[in-house]
């Protein structure tokens, strides 16, 4: 009994780690030292890949300007494959089933494609740059 209890007091430490600041509409991973735009923006920003670059170059957001595209690597900490609804993370509350554009183009094919996070499945891709997907910008914390 006293391990189980442990282990659930371990389980909630390892969520604790993303969590929601709702007063700045940001999600905080602490583990990786990210922050997270969490607003009604990533419902409705939908650009090609250029665009959503300098999106979160030129966002100013929280009282911080440092913002950017994710990497696929940071987009794979805020999958939550248990949350069968849009597979991320449950501090999120605003967010698309859909694809979110990731920093990576691929030189292999020109950089004609780039990476994204597909929220339906939790599962990364690639596509077409000049396709609109939308966008989640990120910051060093």
């Amino acid at each position: 009994m006293k391990y189980l209890i442990l282990f659930f007091l371990f389980i909630s430490v390892l969520d604790a780690r993303i969590y929601r600041k709702s007063d700045i509409q940001v999600v905080i991973d602490s583990a990786h030292k990210l922050m997270w735009v969490d607003n009604i923006s990533n419902l409705k920003v939908s650009k090609n890949h250029d665009d959503a670059i300098s999106y979160c170059k030129n966002l100013t957001h929280a009282g911080y300007s440092n913002w950017r595209i994710p990497t696929l690597e940071e987009f794979e900490y805020i999958v939550n494959k248990r949350n069968t609804k849009n597979y991320i993370n449950y501090a999120f509350k605003y967010n698309v089933p859909d694809g979110y554009w990731a920093e990576k183009a691929h030189w292999r094919t020109f950089w004609f494609y780039a990476d994204y996070m597909h929220f339906v499945s939790g599962t990364a891709y690639f596509d077409s740059r000049h396709k609109k997907k939308y966008v989640r910008c990120v910051r060093d914390n």
